[in-house]
């Protein structure tokens, strides 16, 4: 296995533990909901970092599709969490909102990600 993946993948191990954890309390706002922020900030950076590291793994290969496999892979594995809360832990809640709120920061991931290219191309290739 790649290094260039490791941090997506204890990422992804972190989001999945917090997903199985009893409530966990956060600061109630009444203007937006931190609760679906912390969602799509979890799923966004899981994004992020499985397109970096896809990115240093791969870089001629990085492109739209593999960027829409990727949403498609963290949006699924959201999914997935929530039908594992609601069927193996009875103090966790099924909320489609939550799914919503993960599939929305996957895309703000992959959009942004796939408009930066460039500028990770730059950092990445060494000058001679």
């Amino acid at each position: 296995m790649s290094t260039k993946f490791l941090p997506a993948i204890l990422w992804l191990a972190i989001i999945t533990y917090l997903s199985t954890q009893g409530g966990i309390s956060v600061p109630e706002f009444n203007l937006i909901q931190m609760d679906k922020v912390g969602h799509a900030t979890a799923y966004c950076l899981l994004v992020w970092l499985l397109l970096f590291g896809w990115y240093r793994f791969e870089p001629g290969r990085a492109t739209w599709a593999v960027g829409l496999l990727v949403f498609l892979a963290a949006s699924g594995y959201g999914i997935l969490m929530e039908f594992v809360q609601f069927t193996w832990f009875p103090n966790r809640h099924f909320e489609v909102d939550d799914m919503l709120a993960n599939a929305f920061g996957a895309a703000i991931a992959w959009m942004t990600f796939d408009r930066l290219k460039q500028f990770f191309r730059s950092l990445l290739t060494e000058k001679t």
